[in-house]
């Protein structure tokens, strides 16, 4: 299963079609295609060789890279969701709640980048966050390196109503996983974008 991911810096109309015609000329067969106004995920079958030097012919459209591996996307509708564990936290407690989320995104991001690892450390936080956004999960807006500190800035976490559990727990666990040390993280909130600081723990290294 072959996934190839692209930012939208510029979103308009035909976008898709002029996209699909391209692969429609290089004989490669789109199998799925997931993803919004600001990135894109479209499953392919066929010779890339040919194709990916042709992928910035479409004005609009920045490719990102190629992603190798079984990725099978699940859709859940945001709204019923959260009204779900909204239920689940008000019989269990909030703070129990919300260590299962932080869990969930942390060994969520862990499985997948063990699974597919994308190269660079870098190029592999940036990527999945990218993913991520696809999903409708967060909107990825910055990474930076100061120092040793990872700076992620993001907006619109899927999981706001919910402290951001899931999410805080995602970033963490890719930014544990794709840099094979042990951070901690903070995240602070300044008008409508989140800032994910990831600090290394001193001579702790992973496996």
């Amino acid at each position: 299963m072959v996934w190839l991911l692209f930012w939208v810096v510029w979103d308009r109309p035909g976008i898709i079609n002029e996209l699909s015609f391209v692969f429609l000329k290089h004989g490669v067969n789109v199998r799925n295609i997931i993803g919004n106004s600001r990135a894109l995920m479209v499953d392919v079958d066929g010779d890339l060789d040919s194709l990916i030097p042709r992928l910035g012919s479409v004005g609009g459209l920045e490719f990102l890279g190629v992603i190798n591996g079984p990725i099978v996307p699940l859709t859940f509708s945001q709204r019923h969701f959260i009204a779900a564990v909204k239920n689940v936290l008000s019989q269990m407690g909030t703070q129990h709640v919300e260590r299962v989320l932080y869990r969930l995104g942390y060994e969520y991001a862990r499985v997948l980048v063990s699974e597919i690892p994308l190269g660079d450390p870098l190029t592999t936080v940036r990527t999945y966050l990218s993913t991520a956004t696809a999903y409708n999960r967060l909107t990825f807006k910055k990474l930076e390196v100061k120092g040793d500190e990872l700076i992620v800035e993001f907006e619109n976490p899927f999981d706001e109503e919910l402290n951001t559990a899931l999410t805080q727990g995602y970033i963490h666990g890719l930014t544990n996983t794709a840099l094979t040390k042990l951070h901690y993280i903070s995240i602070e909130r300044v008008n409508n974008i989140y800032r994910a600081v990831a600090r290394p723990v001193e001579s702790i290294e992973l496996a």
